[in-house]
């Protein structure tokens, strides 16, 4: 009973990612540790393309089919158990890449890209395609700086893509 309280408190029931409030808390601390021991980590943004026109159009059983695909293919793409995924809201999340460097961090985004992008599913015999944008960045100063550039980058992908 304590396990699964622990687990609801920490993950998104939707999606099955760490959220918000545990990112907040328990994730930042880790990952301040990390950077004051000096070990290699990077942070992967990725948010779903056209998001909100997915919840207007196909509805919010649509949106919702679209972060369990997408949720879960960033899950299945994570290397190891100490690389974190990470719903911190809406259609955004974090996977954060403990040893890992850019390079790596830019092969996990193509792949889940590869497996996301052009990608449909049906709902109530529509079609609702999928797509998502993402920035990268190595966590060289701190926490928030990395953040900022990662979305700068996913910011002038997601740009490019409308």
């Amino acid at each position: 009973h304590k396990r699964r309280l622990e687990l609801m408190s920490t993950r998104d029931g939707m999606t099955g990612a760490f959220n918000r409030r545990h990112w907040e808390t328990v994730l930042r601390n880790e990952f301040e540790a990390c950077r004051r021991s000096h070990r290699q980590a990077t942070i992967l943004l990725i948010d779903i393309d056209h998001f909100k026109t997915i919840n207007d159009t196909w509805g919010h059983v649509a949106g919702d089919r679209a972060l369990q695909i997408i949720a879960n293919r960033m899950l299945s793409n994570t290397r190891t158990s100490h690389d974190l995924v990470i719903r911190t809201g809406g259609d955004e999340f974090v996977i954060l890449l403990y040893r890992a460097q850019i390079g790596d961090a830019i092969a996990i985004a193509e792949r889940i890209t590869g497996q996301i992008n052009d990608y449909a599913f049906m709902v109530d015999g529509h079609v609702v395609p999928l797509s998502v944008s993402w920035g990268v960045a190595e966590v060289t100063r701190d926490l928030d700086s990395a953040i900022q550039d990662a979305d700068s980058e996913r910011y002038g992908m997601k740009q490019m893509r409308e």
